[in-house]
């Protein structure tokens, strides 16, 4: 069978093991999906640092299942004001995903500091129309 098959019948089996795990114990907050893509790219990933595991497609994948489910989480809790910040947040998880699966860049990671940088100079001297623009950008129609 190919590895994808698996793959998906281990996300289901965390799924439902996990849900039947979060009624005994009573949680509400957590997310079932969340929790079973990202035990199954954490799982997969240390299988393929053992080199039991040689696909990274399917870990880049599910990384970049949770690095969305965090931001969306990001987005939900903040002031309105650090959802300036979404687009800088993002860049991280993308070049912390590549960095984990491929290997560091110290040029892409200087790029993000200064975009994170420009960020916080808008945020802190509070240029409010292009704030308000870079804030309004992605507003859910």
């Amino acid at each position: 069978m190919e590895p994808i098959i698996w793959i998906l019948i281990g996300i289901t089996a965390l799924f439902f093991l996990l849900l039947a795990l979060k009624s005994i114990f009573n949680v509400k907050k957590a997310c079932v999906i969340c929790l079973s893509v990202t035990l199954a790219w954490i799982i997969l990933l240390i299988l393929y640092f053992l080199n039991l595991f040689p696909d990274k497609i399917i870990i880049a994948i599910l990384m970049g299942h949770t690095s969305l489910g965090l931001y969306y989480i990001f987005e939900k809790r903040v002031r309105k004001g650090a959802l300036l910040f979404r687009l800088p947040l993002l860049l991280t998880f993308i070049f912390v995903i590549y960095s984990t699966l491929e290997k560091f860049n110290l040029n892409s990671f200087v790029l993000l500091a200064v975009i994170w940088l420009f960020f916080a100079l808008i945020y802190l001297f509070k240029f409010n129309k292009f704030a308000t623009k870079l804030i309004e950008c992605c507003k859910r129609w």
